[in-house]
């Protein structure tokens, strides 16, 4: 791998230290219930940016029951007031995720807590696949049809958002179709199920838009990306889908049991035939034939 394919964004930073509860956490989670949890160890979750997230174990009616449990803002340093405002937004945006086709885990209970020196906002949620895409991807003994699947699920989601119904906005000299909220899309934060279909099971931070793109919600706690950049990238259809296929291409490109050409020729093809306007599916074309210029530029603009 050469400089210039080095993984250097911050989407692919890995924190595997976010996993393990801390005092305070466990402390809490403790005070919130009064049945015995068993934290189970696992390898297929990936490490969030933004919070904790553990998977645990109970008993019911001689069953046992698994739940996730995040700790959202671990780490940011959020005030009371901050926290708050967050978790305020997390109903609407996941309402407004549901609206437009997204899958999303059963939300079970959301509280905003002091954890020592800060505050999070514990959610306890639905355990759905054995997996996210990001471990898939990356892992060399998964077949690729399975990694094409993944790849597919989401462009043919996004493709849903009905196009009428959504406004242009111009990013960096490129006009764009604006979401009606954003989206982290990335692989980690999307999962298959053979049964269910496509879940996306990031909420945090929330990303609802006012029309005309302002966020409804921004902390430069939670995003290192400007209020601008964050737009381009989360914001629209287009740099949306370009994100995730460059962070999909890089990931599976650490696998190593398939070609960066055969990944982008694959991709070009997929967005080809997808129900979506020649102007979009022209920009994002382009972009892929052209080792995602735009993107570079957007991203270089916040020197990130």
């Amino acid at each position: 791998m050469d400089n210039k394919d080095k993984i250097t964004y911050p989407e692919l930073e890995i924190h595997a230290q976010l996993f393990e509860p801390n005092t305070f956490e466990l402390k809490i989670l403790k005070e919130h219930e009064n049945i015995q949890f068993c934290e189970i160890k696992t390898n297929f979750l990936s490490s969030g940016r933004q919070s904790r997230v553990s998977i645990l174990e109970y008993e019911s009616k001689k069953q046992n029951h698994r739940v996730i449990w995040k700790r959202m803002g671990a780490g940011k340093g959020l005030t009371r007031g901050e926290a708050a405002e967050a978790k305020a937004n997390l109903i609407p945006y996941q309402k407004s995720l549901k609206a437009h086709g997204w899958q999303l885990p059963q939300l079970y209970y959301l509280k905003e807590v002091p954890t020592g020196n800060e505050y999070q906002i514990f959610s306890y949620e639905e355990l759905v696949g054995q997996g996210d895409g990001e471990k898939i991807i990356i892992d060399p003994d998964e077949p690729n049809f399975k990694k094409w699947f993944i790849v597919r699920s989401v462009a043919e989601q996004m493709a849903k958002y009905f196009t009428p119904d959504l406004q242009k906005t111009s990013i960096m000299g490129k006009e764009l179709t604006l979401l009606p909220h954003g989206l982290d899309l990335k692989p980690a934060n999307v999962v298959t199920t053979d049964d269910r279909g496509l879940f996306f099971v990031d909420l945090f931070g929330p990303k609802l838009l006012e029309p005309g793109g302002k966020w409804k919600f921004y902390s430069p706690k939670l995003d290192s990306l400007s209020e601008e950049t964050l737009l381009a990238v989360c914001g629209t259809r287009e740099g949306a889908l370009l994100r995730f296929m460059r962070l999909t291409e890089r990931l599976w490109g650490q696998a190593g049991n398939h070609e960066k050409e055969e990944i982008r020729n694959g991709m070009m093809d997929l967005i080809k035939n997808l129900d979506l306007p020649e102007k979009e599916k022209g920009f994002i074309c382009s972009e892929l034939d052209n080792n995602y210029a735009w993107l570079d530029k957007v991203y270089e603009e916040t020197r990130v």
